[in-house]
């Protein structure tokens, strides 16, 4: 029986074969793992990069956006003021037959004897300065009113001492009377006094 003994470093090439696959297997792990990160990495900055462009999009949007709402508002402001406007002119166009219906009322209420120097309107309220000859056109003036459809109540708030004039005498007084804007039930006009 032969014994054959090896005497060749047969170990040392085994394990350097073993050295050579592990750094083969590291370096293509380590090739991948870079590949996979360098993907991973151009995909983010893809995203980012696609999220950033949504960003400026919406902001463009945002901005056109605010632009088309301070529009609206001036619109609407506009749209107020025009809307107070054609009140106003509504209000004017109802009121022009009550400011009529007044001096028709002062004209057809002043007896003979009593002028009037002064004719002040606040709402429906409306003050009468004047002269009068005497105390009884005072009073006929304050029934004709009283009378009268478009105003009422009557209110002498003043009257004055006699004032000599080249033509006699005349007493000063100061009514206050309230016009009706309302219309009212009956449209018979009394014949002044």
């Amino acid at each position: 029986m032969t014994t054959h003994i090896n005497l060749l470093p047969w170990r040392e090439e085994l394990k350097e074969t073993r050295k050579k696959e592990f750094l083969v297997l590291l370096g293509s792990a380590l090739m991948v793992a870079v590949f996979l990160i360098v993907i991973m990495h151009l995909t983010m900055k893809a995203s980012i990069n696609f999220q950033m462009g949504n960003n400026e999009r919406l902001r463009t949007e945002i901005a056109l956006l605010d632009k088309q709402i301070e529009l609206i508002k001036g619109l609407q402001k506009e749209k107020e003021k025009l809307l107070a406007r054609m009140q106003i002119i509504q209000e004017l166009q109802t009121n022009r037959p009550h400011i009529v219906r007044l001096f028709d009322g002062i004209v057809r209420t002043v007896p003979e004897g009593l002028y009037l120097t002064s004719i002040t309107r606040s709402d429906t309220k409306i003050l009468l300065d004047g002269k009068a000859e005497s105390n009884t056109r005072v009073s006929t003036f304050m029934r004709n009113i009283d009378a009268y459809t478009w105003l009422k109540r009557p209110n002498l708030n003043l009257i004055q001492a006699d004032e000599k004039v080249e033509d006699g005498k005349y007493i000063g007084f100061n009514l206050e009377a309230v016009q009706v804007v309302e219309e009212p039930v009956d449209h018979d006009e009394p014949k002044p006094q």
